[in-house]
């Protein structure tokens, strides 16, 4: 059959295909001898406009490098290959359209067979997930997407090497199971149930100083019939937020810690501690403030060094440190806090000085019962001040 003294049937055929059906001459300008009405629905001319302002040269719509173009067909007859590649055309209200070209060369009549297909709106989209990749990864914060199923699709830079993720985890899940106590699991899975976006904090430390301390949020992304599509990980650096001096986290990360704890885990056993450096004010008079902020530093590194990752600390102020053990017994809290005081016992030498250091420490306990942090904290204050009156160095538990 010869494509070019097409019968009505085969026309109507064609004419029905959504895409552009063409078969034009192997020549610099690829002359149509045929095209359907769909190729002229997507370039916008009429086959009269075509004839009459390009005549009926394909090349001339085409914007991008023609010569490029011939390359690759001049590439495709030597190696007798189907030619598959993508450039652009002006449509004639202006508008540039992204074209996907098949063709396959007829060697008989020196023709080419052509399909093309306007792929304007994937260009579109790919340019905006584009745009929308290089914000998120210029976002300081780190952030992690995951399919319904926790499968990973998409970290930005900030988030492919935190110190606590597993950068060889592909399950968003299952990279957090480590770093979540089994409470936290829980009420993780009840909120995500619920569509509600689930917080939790992270922390890493060493050589007795933070090295990172992240308020993490998983929010689940729906769609319009509330179906849980992707869950989109979000954690924020909150170490600018706390102390300078110690690295340690601040009192409004502290007490925002003690509630969330209370809030996941209302009957847990929580022992919150105030340490107090004894007479720090005569330390820094006698030696210098430089060799106080030492001290600081030895007792940040101390405190971080005895306690384990679930439990928290902050510089509270001066010479005072928060410290909440979360999950301890009465006898192992003491046990904890006696050996922070038993690195005391020996002179320290800071600063070219043989300096002798105390710690006072006041502790309440809440008995297995949800408390009011300050509540807890006005009965921690109280122990302290308690020791300090009557034997100052010591611990008491109230």
């Amino acid at each position: 059959m010869n494509i070019i003294a097409l019968g009505e049937q085969e026309k109507h055929i064609l004419n029905k295909i959504h895409a552009g059906v063409l078969y034009c001459k192997n020549d610099a300008g690829s002359t149509i001898l045929y095209a359907n009405d769909y190729f002229y629905s997507i370039v916008g001319y009429t086959r009269e406009e075509i004839s009459t302002l390009f005549q009926d040269k394909f090349a001339s719509l085409v914007i991008s490098d023609v010569s490029k173009i011939l390359v690759k067909v001049a590439r495709a007859i030597q190696e007798n290959v189907p030619l598959d590649y993508e450039f652009q055309m002006r449509h004639k209200d202006g508008r540039i359209l992204h074209i996907h070209d098949t063709a396959h060369y007829d060697a008989e009549n020196n023709c080419w067979y052509v399909t093309i297909m306007d792929v304007s709106a994937m260009k579109s989209i790919e340019y905006e997930r584009n745009k929308l990749s290089l914000y998120l990864h210029h976002v300081p914060d780190k952030i992690i997407i995951s399919d319904s199923d926790g499968q990973i699709l998409f970290k930005n830079n900030p988030a492919l090497l935190p110190d606590h993720f597993d950068p060889k985890c592909t399950n968003l899940f299952e990279m957090i199971e480590p770093l979540v106590h089994p409470d936290d699991l829980y009420a993780m899975r009840q909120k995500l149930e619920k569509e509600e976006i689930f917080e939790y904090e992270t922390q890493l430390q060493k050589n007795g100083r933070y090295v990172n301390h992240d308020r993490n949020r998983i929010i689940p992304i729906h769609d319009p019939k509330t179906n849980a599509l992707h869950y989109m990980h979000v954690s924020m650096d909150l170490l600018p937020q706390g102390d300078v001096l110690t690295s340690f986290p601040s009192r409004t990360m502290f007490e925002r810690y003690y509630n969330k704890v209370v809030e996941h885990a209302p009957h847990a056993p929580l022992h919150l501690g105030i340490l107090d450096v004894d007479n720090f004010k005569r330390i820094n008079d006698t030696y210098g403030h430089h060799t106080g902020d030492l001290i600081l530093k030895r007792t940040a590194r101390q405190l971080a060094t005895v306690l384990s990752e679930r439990d928290y600390l902050c510089r509270f102020g001066g010479d005072e440190f928060l410290i909440l053990l979360v999950d301890y017994t009465d006898k192992e809290a003491k046990e904890v806090l006696s050996r922070i005081r038993a690195l005391t016992f020996a002179p320290v030498h800071l600063d070219g000085y043989d300096i002798q250091i105390s710690y006072s420490i006041g502790v309440a306990f809440n008995y297995n019962r949800p408390v009011e942090y300050l509540q807890l904290n006005k009965q921690a204050d109280e122990a302290l001040y308690t020791v300090k009156k009557n034997n100052k160095g010591s611990l008491l538990i109230v």
